[in-house]
């Protein structure tokens, strides 16, 4: 910008610095605002983190219901069957009637060895 443009921005009676004095007040004023949003945003993100961490642990907290009173039934304990010999030759022999209705694999009469039995749930 020349002289002469700056001299028509200038409000009457008011000289070159004087109006170079206001364009600065305006331009920190601006860059202050701009600063203080900014910041501003920057601590809302900040606490927005910690607002949705508080507000999941809120939910997540268990709810403390009490259980109806219920009798306890004592259940058998279960048997350890990997001592039982007759189970044992059972399974043994569905496994060789299986492979050999599956036509997959040989198994020889002392390659198959039973180590334990657990039922399965």
């Amino acid at each position: 910008m020349t002289l002469i443009n700056l001299a028509f921005l200038a409000a009457e009676g008011e000289s070159l610095g004087e109006t170079m004095a206001r364009a600065g007040l305006n331009t920190a004023m601006g860059i202050g605002i701009v600063f203080f949003a900014l910041a501003f945003i920057s601590i809302v993100i900040a606490l927005q983190g910690k607002i949705f961490q508080a507000i999941a642990k809120k939910k997540a907290a268990p709810k403390v219901v009490e259980a109806p009173k219920t009798e306890v039934v004592e259940t058998e304990a279960e048997e350890d069957l990997s001592n039982d010999e007759e189970l044992v030759a059972v399974i043994t022999a569905a496994i060789y009637a299986f492979e050999a209705e599956a036509g997959e694999s040989y198994v020889p009469a002392d390659g198959l060895v039973v180590r334990s039995i657990r039922r399965r749930r």
